[in-house]
């Protein structure tokens, strides 16, 4: 018995290789083919290719790697046949694996494909939800709104649990962490965090600054830390920086740095989700280009922009969008989640955020429901 799964980036790679410890678990004679990185090698009997081969982005390196990723295809296809493949996992990456899915049952119509990570059809591109319910046989959504847009559609959309809610916690413990950092831990303590992109840091590092440099007199008392995201270098965040009293800690502290801080600023994204799950009452910002910005004003049909806010379905922190990301409005906002009070009643709004996101053990879940299938 064989299955055939497709990663196609590095997430793809860490959520796959949490999917098939479990599956070997479960039934360790499985016999696994597929696409996958470093996390997913020890469980894959045939390699295929490696998550690099596929992990593509912008306009022009697709097109250089386009006669690469045909052959690819070609291989994947030729390998399902002799295989004798019953049933498929792709992970995320829609673009390429809905495609090679299409042509994998056109090959063997009797053939399940399960997909896992819903793409965020619920902000733009409502209309791909008809063939895509059309050509998955399983989809496994990590928020719990999401089977519902599938709904009289053939395909099996269940929520699993999204699998934040097991990785994401504090590294150390809350006198570690300060005894580690040399802050006070008497004192306030405001978590930064611009992003992981060098396009997020040059946007959205300035006005923090600014900020902190106001706050220097207006609000001494408060400390700064800021987790400097592994994509970007120390000194580059020390360059826009300067002098800033802003204590920078490694990428191995992301998490006890806002579980421990009093309050923080977190650039829109997954990030926003992980600091609900850490309870630290926190603001959303968010700059683009403007024109970007419009254009994405046109296709996202969303009242939040913030991952927290949307799996919540209201405001659990607020947002800062475009201009409003500026030392003034940052600044009357932070002094907001300051307030005991305030803050008080945002820990218990950001509770609800981890209630829509399911118990731990999404990986189990989907190993269960794919060993039901015809593998």
């Amino acid at each position: 018995m064989t299955l055939l799964v497709i990663a196609g980036e590095a997430s793809g790679d860490l959520h796959g290789k949490e999917i098939l410890r479990e599956l070997k678990a479960l039934r360790p004679d499985l016999r696994i083919v597929g696409v996958g990185g470093e996390g997913m090698m020890p469980y894959l009997d045939l390699k295929l290719a490696d998550v690099s081969d596929l992990g593509v982005v912008g306009f022009v390196e697709p097109l250089v790697k386009l006669p690469r990723l045909l052959a690819l295809r070609k291989r994947i296809l030729e390998v399902a046949k002799v295989e004798g493949i019953g049933t498929v996992l792709t992970i995320d990456y829609p673009g390429f694996n809905f495609s090679l899915g299409a042509a994998l049952k056109k090959q063997a119509p009797g053939l399940e494909l399960h997909h896992y990570v819903c793409p965020q059809v619920w902000a733009w591109k409502k209309g791909r939800i008809p063939k895509m319910g059309r050509l998955l046989d399983v989809l496994y959504c990590l928020f719990d709104f999401e089977p519902a847009l599938f709904a009289g559609h053939p395909v099996d959309a269940r929520f699993v649990g999204n699998p934040l809610v097991e990785v994401v916690k504090p590294e150390v413990d809350r006198e570690t962490f300060f005894q580690e950092t040399g802050l006070d831990p008497a004192r306030p303590l405001v978590a930064l965090l611009p992003g992981s992109r060098r396009s997020e840091l040059s946007r959205l590092l300035p006005p923090m600054g600014e900020l902190v440099r106001g706050w220097r007199m207006a609000r001494p008392e408060v400390q700064w830390v800021l987790p400097v995201a592994p994509t970007l270098g120390d000194a580059e965040v020390a360059a826009l920086l300067g002098d800033l009293p802003v204590r920078r800690v490694p990428a191995s502290r992301t998490y006890a740095a806002r579980a421990h801080a009093d309050a923080a600023l977190v650039a829109s994204g997954t990030a926003t989700l992980e600091t609900a799950l850490l309870g630290t009452p926190f603001a959303i910002v968010y700059r683009l280009n403007p024109l970007t910005y419009q254009m994405a004003r046109r296709l996202v049909k969303l009242p939040f922009i913030g991952l927290a806010n949307i799996v919540a379905g209201r405001e659990v922190a607020p947002e800062l969008v475009q201009g409003e990301v500026e030392p003034t409005a940052l600044a009357r906002t932070l002094e907001l989640l300051l307030d005991p009070v305030i803050a008080q009643r945002r820990r218990g709004d950001l509770a609800n955020v981890r209630a829509h996101l399911g118990a731990p053990g999404a990986a189990k879940r989907v190993a269960e429901r794919i060993l039901l299938s015809k593998v």
